[in-house]
């Protein structure tokens, strides 16, 4: 397992996860968080998702959870064991975090893991999981106990503070659809919307009429870059922490 991770200066007060898009940049991922963590007293840890597993050049895996036979889910719980041995932070629950890929991982692990979870934020993923698509996992959750081995705890999900956002600039388009042949080509895999933007809007509207609550956000003059949507996740977590709390 691979992973990076910064503490603060003090005893972290929570683990703040973070996870990459398709361009595995787990150091970029704490670089863009590190000052406020310092001066919030939090703990980060990125985990790095190998891509090209299998050799035939599929870097998509991590985003669905089960992708090329592999439970990232479970590695990403094991990662915050194994690092919770050696630096001093809390494995679980963390506030979890994911940019682009990491996005599409992160909303789904809360689906199959909400317990884990103290906050979740989703920042521009390219395609979602709606639960009430009526779909097979990954773009819906009809069969997600099969998949999974656990099923959709909806109660749990709608204690977790939850935050969407996106770029208005970023379209995405081209880089999102999916097209069949694809490792990850499911039925339903374009059927939320054409752009970034859309997509995230479908999965607001769909999460809200399954009870959990989105704060939902789209940034004047942005595109498909982590700097801006970092910024405004931190904003949301210290919502969730209390400002009156900052160190």
């Amino acid at each position: 397992m691979s992973w990076c991770a910064a503490t603060p200066s003090g005893v972290p007060r929570a683990t703040v996860v973070l996870v990459h898009g398709s361009d595995r940049d787990p150091v970029g991922m704490i670089s863009a968080f590190r000052d406020w963590s310092e001066r919030r007293g939090l703990a980060l840890l990125a985990p790095l998702f190998v891509g090209n597993i299998r050799g035939d050049g599929e870097i998509n895996g991590y985003k669905t959870l089960v992708g090329d036979g592999v439970r990232y889910d479970r590695i990403l719980l094991d990662m915050l064991e194994e690092a919770a041995e050696v630096l001093p932070l809390r494995p679980t629950p963390v506030l979890l975090f994911g940019f682009s890929g990491g996005a599409q991982f992160a909303h789904r692990f809360a689906l199959a893991h909400p317990g884990s979870i103290a906050a979740l934020s989703i920042a521009a993923p390219g395609n979602v999981t709606l639960i009430g698509s009526g779909y097979e996992w990954w773009p819906g959750v009809t069969n997600m106990e099969q998949v999974l081995g656990s099923s959709l705890d909806l109660d749990a999900l709608r204690h977790v503070p939850v935050h969407a956002v996106v770029g208005d600039d970023d379209d995405g388009a081209t880089a999102i659809h999916v097209d069949p042949g694809e490792p990850r080509w499911v039925d339903g895999a374009n059927d939320a919307g054409a752009s970034r933007g859309e997509r995230l809007l479908s999965l607001v509207n769909d999460w809200d009429a399954a009870g959990i609550t989105v704060h939902h956000e789209t940034l004047d003059g942005v595109s498909h870059e982590l700097g801006p949507l970092a910024r405004a996740a931190q904003d949301f977590f210290d919502g969730v922490l209390g400002r009156g709390d900052e160190s």
